[in-house]
Parts: structure tokens; C-alpha cells; sequence
């Protein structure tokens, strides 16, 4: 089964002898939970490798992605997301609590789907189920980083320094720099104003009204040390 084949419909292209297809609208991701042994929502992780935070977000119909969508869970386009992540995104099935993934790139997982008091485990790697934050959580210096150069190897890395202040300020610092194809590259941004955090949504109004809105995913704990912001992990500086 690929993956590509329910794009058939979510994009509304034509099949012998039938109508056209609406588009999916555009949907709140539900609440993250194993229900009778079956998943819904989204469950986090983090690659060893580069850093960034992974996924399994699973939806209705046997849609499934392994990339953590952008923009919040409130408002989620699945077929804006399908069509910028398809090789992320595929097909899942159920069976006698044997999890099967078909992806879009071709690739399939298959194996037991474990259950954890914090989440679930599958294919040699445990996700957890994000919890909620406020600002009054978020209050504090927060830094990210990830990339390929990190372990050793040719890439940029990303390098965020984030301040939330108690009244909802923020200051956001990004750099970048690494190697690439033999050269050097870099890049430098600030930008600070106010935050607003809904759900799993954290929308970042910059005081030149910029605004930008990320998927916010607090670690679980009390109190909180990590949370992802998109594909971003941040935790307290030591």
C-alpha cells in the first residue's frame, strides 16, 4: 500500500467513473491517547542523531506522519502537510497490536506497538504524549540547537536562545553556521515582542507585528524542562 494513493483524494484529482473529491478541511489534531490499543494524536520523540524533535501523529482514515506539523494542532492542513512532507507521511494498520507504517518514501515499519504509562513505544523508540503549558511555564531562558554538524559531519547547525519573560515577552536569538560543499555558511536573526500560547499552539507577535505561530509540545513534568517549539527541542541552559 502506498501512501501516495489516498493523496488521490485529498487533492481532488480525478478517478474513471467517479466525482470529484473535496479537499480534507482543515481539522483540530484530537487529543493525544491509545484508545482499545488503537492511537490517536500526536506522540514525541527525539532523533539521537541531529537533535530534532520527531513524531508519530496519528489520524482518522489511517493517516499517519512522522513530521511534527508546523503552525499548531488547532488549525492542521493535512493535505498543505502531506504535499510539503510526503515522504514523512504515509499509511498506518492495526493488527492484534502489531503496528504497521507504509511510508511515502517507500519505506515500511512494522512491529508491536507498546504501551507506556507516558506514551508508546514502537520501533525501538519511545514517544511520549506532550503536555500543556501556560507562560507562566515558559517563563525563563530556553536554548536549541540541532543539524548535522553536531555529530562530526558536513551540515549547519541551528543554535536558538529564547526568553520568556512572566507579562508574555519573549527575545528570540537564532544563528547558524557550518560547513556545506566545502564552504562556510552563517546567518544571525533577533527579533522579540509578545507570546500567546493556546492549546498546542504558541503564536509570536514581534513588535514590528510580525507573526509567526509554532507547534508547541511540552515534555511532560512539573516543573517543565522541555518543550518543542515545530521541530525545535528547548531545555533549560545548564
Amino acid at each position: 500500500m502506498r501512501c501516495l494513493a489516498i493523496s488521490v483524494v485529498s487533492f481532488g484529482v480525478l478517478l474513471a467513473g467517479s466525482v470529484p473529491a473535496q479537499p480534507l478541511p482543515v481539522e483540530r489534531v484530537p487529543e493525544s491517547a491509545v484508545i482499545d490499543g488503537r492511537p490517536q494524536g500526536i506522540f514525541v520523540g527525539r532523533s539521537l542523531l541531529t537533535g530534532r524533535a520527531v513524531c508519530l501523529l496519528f489520524l482518522s482514515g489511517g493517516r499517519v506522519t512522522r513530521f511534527i506539523p508546523a503552525g499548531g494542532l488547532e488549525t492542521f492542513d493535512w493535505a498543505r502537510h502531506l504535499k510539503e512532507h510526503d515522504s514523512d507521511s504515509g499509511r498506518w494498520e492495526l493488527t492484534d497490536e502489531k503496528l504497521k507504517i507504509n511510508w511515502g518514501d517507500g519505506g515500511t515499519h512494522e512491529g508491536p506497538l507498546t504501551v507506556r504509562a507516558t506514551g508508546i513505544e514502537f520501533y525501538g523508540k519511545r514517544y511520549s504524549r506532550p503536555a500543556t503549558a501556560t507562560i507562566a511555564d515558559l517563563v525563563g531562558q530556553w536554548e536549541s540547537a540541532r543539524g548535522m554538524a553536531l555529530v562530526g559531519g558536513e551540515g549547519v547547525n541551528t543554535l536558538n536562545h529564547l526568553t520568556v519573560d512572566s507579562d508574555g515577552r519573549y527575545r528570540w536569538n537564532s544563528s547558524g553556521g557550518g560547513h556545506v560543499a566545502g564552504r562556510v555558511a552563517s546567518s544571525r536573526s533577533s527579533t522579540s515582542g509578545h507570546v500567546k500560547v493556546v492549546g498546542h499552539t504558541a503564536t509570536f507577535t514581534a513588535n514590528d507585528g510580525t507573526v509567526t505561530t509554532h507547534t508547541l509540545l511540552p515534555v511532560p513534568g512539573d516543573p517543565l524542562t522541555a518543550f518543542t517549539l515545530d521541530a525545535n527541542l528547548f531545555t533549560r541552559p545548564n
